[in-house]
C-alpha cells in the first residue's frame, strides 16, 4: 500500500497545482464515456499444496467500461466509472508431465472514483490527461468454475470458491481527440492495483482447501471508446 500511495502522489499533486492556476475558460461540464478494453491481469504466483508445486495466473481478457465525469473547469474533473469483464484464472500442476493446467472462469466487476487532470491546451484537437483514484473490484468465479473446483478439484483438492471484493488504486493517462464539438474519441491506459484474490480459500493448511498465495495484482488495461461532452 505504501508503494501505491507513492504512485498516486505525483499525479494528485499535479492535479491540485493545475486546478489552482488561472484558466481563461472556467466552464463546468459533464462527460459521459463508453469504452472497451484489452485487459492483462498480472498476478503469477507459485505455491505448494501437500508438497506438490503449482502455478496460478490469469488469461488476458476484456472489459466494457461506462463512466461519467464532472468537470469543475477545463482542467480538473471527477470521474466515476463501472467496468465489467473477465480474466479467467489458470492453475497449473507443475509436477505433471506435461504440465496440467485447469481454467476457472472469473468475472470482474469494478467501481472506481478518480481525479482527472486535463491539459489546459490542445494540439490538433487532441487533449491529453492524467488520472488517479481509488476503486473496489469484485472477483467472482462463475457457476461453472465453482462446480469444477468442487467436483474435479482446485490445485488437487476439492474446494468451494467464493467471490472476493478487493480495494485498490489505479493510475494512468490518455488522450481525447475531438471529432465533433460534443463528441471525442478516447484512448486510455491504466494500471489497476489490488491485493491478489484467493476466492475465499485459506492460506492455512489446517483449514481444509487452501490457496497459499499473497501479494498484489496489476490489471493493465488499454481502452478505446467515445466521450460525449455536455456543457463544456
Amino acid at each position: 500500500l505504501n508503494m501505491m500511495k507513492k504512485k498516486l502522489l505525483t499525479p494528485v499533486l499535479l492535479m491540485a497545482v493545475f486546478a489552482c492556476l488561472p484558466n481563461e475558460a472556467h466552464a463546468q461540464g459533464i462527460r459521459v464515456s463508453a469504452m472497451g478494453t484489452g485487459s492483462f491481469l498480472l498476478s503469477e504466483k507459485f505455491f505448494e499444496v501437500a508438497g506438490e508445486p503449482f502455478r496460478s495466473n490469469y488469461a488476458p481478457g476484456g472489459k466494457f467500461i461506462l463512466g461519467g465525469e464532472y468537470s469543475t473547469n477545463k482542467v480538473l474533473g471527477f470521474e466515476v466509472a463501472y467496468a465489467y469483464g473477465r480474466n479467467n484464472l489458470r492453475v497449473a500442476d507443475l509436477n505433471a508431465t506435461p504440465v496440467d493446467e485447469t481454467g476457472y472462469g472469473v468475472r470482474i466487476h469494478r467501481l472506481n472514483g478518480n481525479l482527472v487532470l486535463h491539459s489546459p491546451v490542445e494540439l490538433l484537437r487532441v487533449r491529453p490527461y492524467v488520472t488517479a483514484g481509488i476503486e473496489f473490484t469484485r472477483y467472482s468465479p462463475t457457476s461453472q468454475a465453482k462446480e469444477l473446483a468442487f467436483t474435479q478439484g482446485f490445485a488437487g483438492q476439492s474446494a468451494t470458491l467464493r467471490a472476493n471484493i478487493k480495494p485498490g488504486v489505479n493510475y494512468g493517462a490518455g488522450v481525447e481527440w475531438g471529432l465533433l464539438p460534443a463528441l471525442a474519441l478516447r484512448l486510455d491506459v491504466r494500471d489497476h492495483v489490488t491485493g491478489t484474490p484467493r476466492f475465499g480459500l485459506s492460506q492455512d493448511p489446517s483449514s481444509g482447501a487452501i490457496f497459499p498465495i499473497s501479494g498484489t495484482a496489476h490489471d493493465v488495461e488499454v481502452a478505446a471508446g467515445f466521450t460525449l461532452h455536455f456543457g463544456d
